[in-house]
């Protein structure tokens, strides 16, 4: 390893496909990659380092005190996050998935990569998580989240009971994972994914939950996650153990951000009442979500 450290792993690209019409794979091999480590999470999503416009690399990072990063203040590469879609210890290769739309600087460059340039990536972490008493689980994922999807199912274990609705952007898109696992789909078509209202929280709704004990994993949109967490946290009133809700990306983010810093000291504001009432992680969330929901977020 260096002797001063650094938070990023650089590796250069070794392959590019397409594996449905609006999903492209990225393969990462060698580099800084025989310095990385999975978290174990089959949904693990790390920060992605891009390089500038006409560049074939980020730039390096600047030593920082004890360590090496870009700087808070200065011009900084661009970064997103995602999920790792597959990582092989041995050859030190990583998938990464980018699914494909309008607009997005992550997007422009995925489109135009080709072997030979490089990405930098972080640490990753993840958070499915599924109780040891899980009879069976309800995995809602949009296309950003079909990835960590495909990870989950293909490393199920056998007789693991999984129902999938997933909200793709065309029927091509559809994909299908190896699995061990007792694995169904619902395939939501041309809904959600930024082109339209998404069908997943009522298609999550109208489901027959089995008997036993649950548990139900959604990524994508955030402001659906705060539908489809307050379905299961309130309507269906489970334990916070029995569901992991993440907000991947959000609808025009522009615009919510300039109305949330509008609002941002009323939500501060109820951020802080709950805590100061006592209330734990999801009696603050409830209380942040309720605020985001009055000012129009």
């Amino acid at each position: 390893m260096p002797d001063t450290p650094s938070p990023y792993y650089f590796a250069p690209v070794a392959n590019v496909a397409r594996v449905t019409p609006n999903m492209q794979r990225i393969t990462l091999r060698g580099g800084d990659l025989r310095h990385f480590t999975s978290s174990g999470d089959p949904d693990e999503r790390l920060l992605v380092v891009f390089p500038d416009d006409g560049q074939d690399a980020p730039p390096s990072p600047v030593r920082m005190g004890s360590t090496l990063d870009y700087p808070s203040d200065g011009p900084r590469p661009e970064m997103r996050s995602y999920t790792v879609r597959r990582w092989d210890p041995t050859a030190c290769e990583m998938d990464i998935d980018f699914a494909v739309h309008d607009g997005g600087a992550a997007v422009r460059w995925a489109l135009q990569a080709r072997p030979g340039q490089t990405l930098g990536v972080t640490t990753a972490s993840g958070w499915y998580r599924p109780p040891s008493d899980t009879a069976w689980q309800l995995l809602l994922a949009d296309m950003t989240a079909l990835p960590a999807v495909g990870r989950i199912v293909e490393g199920l274990t056998p007789g693991t009971r999984v129902h999938v609705v997933a909200e793709v952007t065309t029927a091509d898109d559809e994909q299908r994972f190896e699995t061990s696992g007792e694995v169904t789909y619902t395939w939501l078509r041309g809904s959600g994914n930024g082109v339209g209202a998404s069908a997943l929280a009522s298609t999550a709704r109208r489901w027959s939950l089995p008997d036993g004990p649950g548990y139900v994993w959604f990524a994508g949109e955030a402001g659906l996650s705060r539908t489809v967490r307050r379905w299961v946290r309130h309507d269906l009133g489970w334990p916070t153990e029995r569901y992991d809700v993440i907000g991947y990306w959000r609808a025009d983010k522009a615009a919510w951000t300039a109305r949330y810093e509008q609002v941002r000291e009323r939500i501060e504001a109820a951020q802080l009442g709950a805590l100061e009432a006592g209330g734990d992680f999801d009696s603050v969330r409830d209380a942040v979500d309720a605020a985001m929901d009055d000012a129009g977020l």
